[in-house]
């Protein structure tokens, strides 16, 4: 018999934390799932713990395969899924024991295609707890209303449970950081009704050496991309929506740049600062009156593409309007 959920793990070199992430999720109060550990190429013991695992319980199955990033691992494991649901937990990370069983009841009694609960984030001494309102009931443009503004549900995957047959052929893009961002957009617009609870069931362990602590300090440009592309896709499906995906796109857009200027080895990035500075532009020609701007302003925005001296000069004049 085909299992009511399929929970996937990506691993690689998570050995301290990779048995309390199983345990958790073995140790589910809700039991009719499979559990698909992808061991991503990992170079210590992790894969030879992940067959220790699936040697002791029969819900368990593993693939081994040559290191492709934490999208190609997903992938791989929604490949072979058999449930009717799918959940997605990272293998540095634990869930309470009643998670997926407060998951998939909300699904299935309020005919859903995604439940969402929040999260637990741990980092270093310090604990952030999400969320505390009760269960809410979202329409496809509530959904992903809500997504954007991120106070009920936000962009991750782990928080949530996905009907296998809404995923159909999508899948995470490879080789990008913010693939969650990506993925969970366009399934939200594939649904038609998605639920939510503020119950705080994933504990998250944000690591300083995590893959999105070292995007910031390789300063990757995939937030400004994907939110660029997402800005097209809601200007054409959502148009009212469009002001909350430009305040992502210009906040990380702006970050972006400023991280690259201010970064020593400024050649290096260069291509990728004149990219992102397009793309600036044209969040300030979208979001903001420009003639309702001097000149100077106008041509610092043309100019803030080519060097980072004009972007600094155009964020400066621009700060001190907003203060007058």
């Amino acid at each position: 018999m085909k299992p009511k959920i399929s929970i996937i793990v990506p691993v690689y070199k998570v050995e301290p934390y990779i048995h309390k992430c199983v345990d958790s999720i073995l140790a589910q109060t809700f039991k009719d799932f499979e559990l698909i550990l992808v061991d991503d190429g990992s170079p210590d013991k992790c894969g030879e713990i992940c067959d220790e695992y699936a040697q002791k319980d029969s819900r368990v199955h593993v693939i081994h395969k040559k290191n492709g990033g934490l999208s190609d691992a997903r992938n791989a494991g929604l490949n072979i899924a058999k449930g009717e649901y799918i959940g997605f937990v990272d293998s540095d990370d634990w869930i309470e024991s009643d998670m997926y069983e407060l998951l998939y009841n909300m699904c299935e009694e309020n005919e859903c295609d995604i439940a969402n609960c929040t999260s637990i984030i741990h980092f270093k001494s310090e604990t952030v707890i999400n969320g505390n309102h009760p269960l809410i009931i979202h329409n496809r443009n509530e959904a992903m209303k809500a997504m954007l503004e991120g106070e009920l549900y936000d962009e991750v995957v782990w928080t949530k449970l996905i009907k296998r047959n809404l995923i159909g052929d999508t899948r995470f893009k490879v080789g990008i950081v913010y693939e969650d961002t990506d993925f969970t957009y366009r399934l939200i617009h594939k649904s038609k009704k998605v639920c939510c609870i503020g119950a705080p069931k994933y504990h998250y362990i944000k690591r300083e050496n995590s893959t999105m602590d070292k995007a910031v300090k390789n300063i990757t440009i995939d937030g400004v991309l994907i939110y660029d592309e997402m800005y097209r896709f809601i200007d054409q499906h959502y148009r009212d929506l469009r002001d909350l995906v430009a305040l992502k796109l210009g906040n990380s857009a702006m970050i972006v740049m400023n991280l690259m200027a201010e970064n020593q080895n400024y050649s290096k990035h260069k291509r990728n600062y004149y990219k992102v500075g397009n793309i600036l532009n044209n969040y300030f020609i979208r979001t903001i009156k420009l003639k309702d701007y001097p000149k100077n302003v106008k041509i610092l925005l043309t100019a803030s593409k080519i060097h980072p001296l004009f972007y600094k000069l155009l964020i400066n004049i621009t700060a001190k309007r907003r203060e007058a």
